[in-house]
């Protein structure tokens, strides 16, 4: 349920945002395509921010044992020519980026799981940020993550952006998802976060900057014992509603560039995010992520992920920073 634009916010100078934080990115890149999305994107980027990249490949495959004992010269020269080929691809791209003023490195291993390879380049290289590809079927509205995205979404240390258009970069307008009740258990530290880094895209990028919070309706279906009860969705009263109106006003009050375009809707988080993302044709959406496990695994909670799966443009996911 949409409840609307907030009125009334309070107009304050902007914090300062470090417009250089992004210097170093790290692009995943994928064998044996020709056209990489996720470069694409980073390159401009990295003309946008002045920053370096670090393309980084990985491939394995297997030979069949009864063909080919292992280890053999075979496979090892099986090997070398399909991490050569790779090479080449990356050569080519880093050729492009060099004609577009950006230095870029890159790196081709064999191996496998994929997205370990890629958490030990993140630890090596240390970027700011990495993006990655995604793809988006529109007719079943579902973007397809593999295991590997899924680990990654979940553990990259850093800032992860998942590409679905990379045309959708210019000229953003950008969906910052805000949670200032913090009702999903988000530290306040980390709405301002996401602001910040939303306002620093639109700095370099241009587009424009929107805010949204949900006020959570309660499932309607509980479960107690071996009983589910069902439960009547109450919608919060009016002084529910000022609180949390109220929230995202102090929240918002060291933005003002996004105080006119913030908006509050009441309903389940995923749906709501998912629809004011359509309605509004946002290009990039900007979300938050969570730590919940005792061993600091990182975790973006039901919300996200079930949101993830049917948004159709760029989003890009940040975890808390470290103090």
């Amino acid at each position: 349920m949409a409840v609307g634009k907030l009125a009334g916010l309070p107009r304050r100078k902007s914090s300062e945002i470090d417009m250089d934080a992004l210097r170093n990115i790290l692009v995943l890149m994928e064998p044996s395509q020709e056209v990489q999305p996720a470069f694409t994107a980073a390159l401009h980027l990295a003309e946008k921010f002045g920053a370096r990249l670090h393309l980084f490949m990985s491939d394995y495959r297997e030979l069949n044992a009864a063909f080919f004992e292992m280890p053999s010269q075979i496979m090892a020269d099986y090997q070398e020519s399909l991490l050569r080929a790779h090479r080449e691809v990356l050569d080519r791209h880093v050729q492009r980026a060099a004609a577009a003023g950006v230095t870029a490195t890159a790196t081709a291993v064999w191996g496998s799981p994929f997205h370990e390879l890629a958490l030990e380049s993140i630890q090596t290289q240390r970027p700011d940020l990495v993006v990655k590809h995604s793809v988006h079927h529109h007719r079943i509205e579902r973007t397809l993550f593999t295991g590997s995205d899924w680990h990654l979404i979940r553990d990259c240390p850093v800032p992860l952006l998942l590409v679905k258009d990379p045309t959708r970069l210019r000229h953003p307008r950008t969906l910052v998802c805000v949670d200032p009740q913090h009702l999903h258990d988000k530290p306040a530290s980390l709405d301002r976060q996401l602001l910040r880094t939303a306002v620093m895209l639109r700095e370099r990028l241009g587009g424009e900057v929107h805010a949204l919070h949900v006020f959570a309706l309660p499932h309607p279906v509980a479960v107690i014992g071996d009983a589910y009860i069902a439960a009547a969705a109450t919608i919060p009263d009016e002084n529910t509603l000022a609180t949390a109106n109220q929230a995202v006003r102090e929240l918002l009050s060291a933005f003002p560039a996004v105080t006119p375009n913030a908006r509050l809707r009441v309903g389940i988080p995923a749906q709501e995010i998912i629809g004011e993302a359509g309605a509004l044709e946002a290009d990039l959406v900007v979300m938050g992520a969570i730590s919940r496990s005792r061993l600091e695994r990182w975790f973006i909670g039901n919300t996200a992920e079930a949101a993830l799966d049917r948004l159709a443009c760029n989003v890009l996911i940040e975890k808390p920073r470290p103090r």
